[in-house]
């Protein structure tokens, strides 16, 4: 009798904190639909600096001029996400090293672009970070981890669809690149930010 007496309370323990964690994650998707940067500064939990960016200190000069400041914060994001060149030129003493390798079997990378399975989809889902952003679809990973399997199901068509078309939405190609203060003033120096 005790042991099913524990149990019970233990049960209604585990279904009060299930209700507990899919309220706080509705509230957590309100709130970052209605005000993404008070969401991410929740998330941060250090004090908020809020970046104006109407001048900046570019060495020891002062730029004031509103479309100098647009320009040279263009260039300085620019920088984070520049492409790498490609030598396409290389060396007769280079050119072996991209030769195919004799260890390397012509079939290793064979499965590559084979359909996504059940239990291959279940563990990344089971092992997405619970700490990470929501994308642009406003989905956050654990809401992933709890959805029920006809959405997995759904999931998995997309996936593999994707592979049979060699094609991915647009919107997955898109990256937010957000300004995240350090813990010290940024003294309008945007290498600080």
């Amino acid at each position: 009798m005790r042991k099913s007496y524990h149990f019970s309370k233990l049960l209604e323990s585990k279904h009060a904190e299930e209700a507990c964690i899919k309220v706080a994650i509705n509230k957590r998707m309100k709130s970052f639909e209605s005000d993404k940067g008070h969401t991410i500064r929740s998330v941060l939990e250090h004090p908020f600096h809020k970046v104006v960016l109407d001048h900046l200190v570019i060495g020891d000069k002062l730029v004031l001029e509103p479309s100098l400041v647009k320009s040279r914060m263009d260039r300085i994001i620019e920088g984070w996400t520049k492409k790498h060149r490609v030598m396409f030129d290389i060396s007769d003493e280079w050119s072996c090293q991209y030769w195919p390798l004799e260890y390397v079997f012509n079939d290793a990378f064979f499965g590559i672009m084979c359909s996504v399975g059940v239990d291959e989809l279940l563990g990344v889902v089971s092992n997405l970070s619970k700490s990470n952003a929501a994308n642009f679809s406003g989905i956050l990973n654990e809401l992933w981890k709890h959805c029920n399997k006809s959405v997995l199901d759904m999931l998995l068509v997309l996936l593999n669809s994707c592979l049979i078309h060699k094609s991915v939405p647009g919107a997955w190609k898109e990256a937010w690149v957000l300004i995240i203060p350090k813990p010290y003033e940024w003294n309008r120096i945007f290498t600080n930010t």
